[in-house]
């Protein structure tokens, strides 16, 4: 199986994207994936959507990152239309359990250096992610495959495998991420 697949294009991303433009401050409220590990994510914005509750992180990140029930973060109070476009990946994916959501930035010229994921959550849902914000010459690429998705296309891939992003455009690239269980695995 590919690393990287296309699966469905036509999300309709553009009030999510509204309402992240008309709120910057959302960016980057949570940096443990950005900071604290000190890898490939550097260079990347966040917001997190959905994961383990933060009531629940007693300074081991290796704990908080572990088996829990993810919830709704507070940005979605602000971000109203993050839920019903992760309902429709949902439905879109035969979905049946939920885990995190995420959203990242990778700015002009930016890059996420080649890593693999790996920890409890990464391993127990399969990653899809909706293309929000892209340009001509953005990719997200894998020794076997790569994909330079538009926006609203979904797709597929498997973050066990070493993967990289590239942005070498003047435009910033954009992505939700959404871990998800199928209803039938």
């Amino acid at each position: 199986m590919k690393s990287i697949r296309m699966l469905a294009s036509g999300f309709h991303v553009d009030p999510l994207l509204e309402q992240i433009d008309a709120h910057p401050n959302v960016w980057n409220t949570h940096r443990m994936r950005t900071e604290h590990y000190g890898t490939a994510h550097g260079a990347v914005s966040d917001i997190w959507v959905r994961y383990n509750d933060w009531a629940n992180f007693t300074g081991d990140p290796q704990a908080f990152n572990g088996p829990h029930e993810s919830v709704w973060y507070p940005v979605c109070d602000v971000l109203t239309a993050v839920k019903p476009l992760v309902e429709s990946v949902m439905r879109a994916v035969g979905g049946g359990e939920l885990g995190g959501v995420l959203i990242t930035r990778i700015p002009p010229g930016g890059e996420v250096r080649p890593h693999q994921d790996h920890g409890w959550h990464a391993e127990h849902y399969e990653k899809f992610a909706v293309q929000l914000r892209s340009a001509p010459g953005q990719a997200f690429c894998f020794e076997d495959a790569w994909l330079s998705p538009m926006p609203g296309d979904l797709y597929t891939f498997i973050n066990q495998r070493t993967h990289w992003v590239i942005n070498p455009t003047e435009r910033e690239r954009m992505t939700l991420i959404v871990c998800i269980r199928r209803a039938d695995g």
